[in-house]
Formats: structure tokens, sequence, C-alpha cells
């Protein structure tokens, strides 16, 4: 009887210890559960938040690009409207230049020669449309013949856009003159520099544009329309 009692309290033992052992498991498995739907839920909205920046910045990327492309155009137009209006205040904006400064004076030649040459303005753009197409560069000193304006970032507003400016070309021109021979520039008496060869100065620099040089002499006086406007940036004059 009692070997029955002792037995049947040895097995009620084990069983408390096993539903004992079985509880935590559960747990366990309830956690580990929960946990893993935790993380594939972290996981696939990660995925898709890498995704969804991603899908953001190549819209971004894309609308960046065709807003530059329409920056350009702008800034073409704009610039060509100042021109034809001699907006002197608009061009100082798009207009950068290191050695000469940009005002109603050293624009003048350049108003004149557009004003007698409306074709100028095709010649402006043809130059454009080579640097954008064909990314041509334009290296002082080793390519023969420059663009007019050349097309350059300024900065990028808000990181994304471009402002764009204009960079012209500056000219010289060299003559053949006798010592005390007097040159004039637009009626401006102006000193040349002597280059190796003799009797031979060079003028500038001068923005493009169309100049009335004038050489005057003991014997004669001698005057010129002189168009600096596209080709080698020195250019020689023949009287």
């Amino acid at each position: 009887m009692r070997e029955n009692e002792s037995h049947h309290e040895e097995t009620s033992g084990q069983e408390q210890v096993s539903q004992e052992e079985v509880v935590p498991s559960r747990q366990r498995m309830r956690k580990q559960i929960v946990w893993h739907k935790r993380y594939r839920a972290f996981l696939w909205a990660a995925i898709l938040g890498v995704v969804f920046c991603f899908f953001i910045g190549v819209m971004m990327k894309g609308y960046a690009a065709l807003k530059n492309e329409m920056s350009k155009e702008a800034a073409v137009h704009q610039f060509e409207q100042a021109l034809k209006k001699k907006d002197v205040r608009t061009l100082k904006n798009y207009i950068r230049s290191e050695e000469i400064t940009v005002n109603e004076k050293t624009l003048a030649p350049l108003f004149t020669y557009v004003d007698q040459h409306p074709k100028a303005y095709e010649m402006l753009e043809r130059d454009w449309e080579r640097q954008w197409n064909e990314k041509h560069v334009y290296i002082k000193g080793l390519t023969s013949i420059p663009p007019i304006f050349t097309m350059k970032v300024y900065e990028k507003q808000f990181f994304l856009f471009h402002q764009y400016v204009f960079e012209p070309t500056l000219y010289s021109f060299v003559i053949r003159q006798e010592e005390e021979a007097t040159v004039l520039v637009d009626g401006k008496a102006v000193q040349g520099q002597p280059i190796k060869e003799p009797f031979m100065k060079k003028y500038g620099p001068y923005f493009p544009g169309l100049y009335t040089v004038t050489i005057t002499t003991k014997k004669e006086t001698k005057t010129k329309k002189v168009v600096l406007f596209g080709g080698k940036r020195v250019h020689e004059i023949q009287f």
C-alpha cells in the first residue's frame, strides 16, 4: 500500500516537473515566433525603404538633368535677349571675365557687331551646340580656334540645378607700323606691345565685337573696321 502511494507520488512529481518544463518551452517558442515576425517585418521595411530611396534618387536625377537642359536653353535665350536689348545689367550677370570689366563701354563693340550682323546669333548657337553635343573643350594655348563665348557652370543652385555663365574669348590684333605711328581703337589712343617681328605690335585684349582701328603716321591716316568675332585669338591687320 505504501509502495503504491510512493509510486503515485513519484509519478505525480514527474508529471509536475514535465509540465513545468513545457511552459517555459512554449514561452520561448512564442518569443521566437514573435521575434521572427518582427525581423521579417523589419527586413521588408528596410528593403522597401531602399527601393523607395533608389526610385526617388532616379527620379530626382532625371528631373535635375531635365531641369539643367532647360536651364541651358533658358540661359541662352536670356543672354541673347539681353544682347538684343543692350541690357548691360543682365549681361554683367552672365558674362564673366577676369581681365576686362564688363560695362557699357567694353560691350559697345559687341552690340555694334550683332546689330550689323544678325547671323551672329547663329554662330553663337553653333558654338554652344558643339560644346554640349561634342563635349568640345577649348584649351588656351593648344586649341587654335576657341568658341566666341564658352558656356560654363558657375555654381549649382540648391545642389541640383546649374547656373550658367558665358566666358568670352579675349581677342588681340597685330599691326605692322612705323615706330612713330599712333594707333587709336574706337577713337582712343592705345599702346601696343612689341613682338619678335620688327615693326610689329600687339594690341588687346578685347571682347568680341566690331572695332574701328585708326593708324596715323607723318604721311597719312588710315582707318579700318576690324571684326574680332570668331576665328583665332590673335588677328593680323593689314592697312
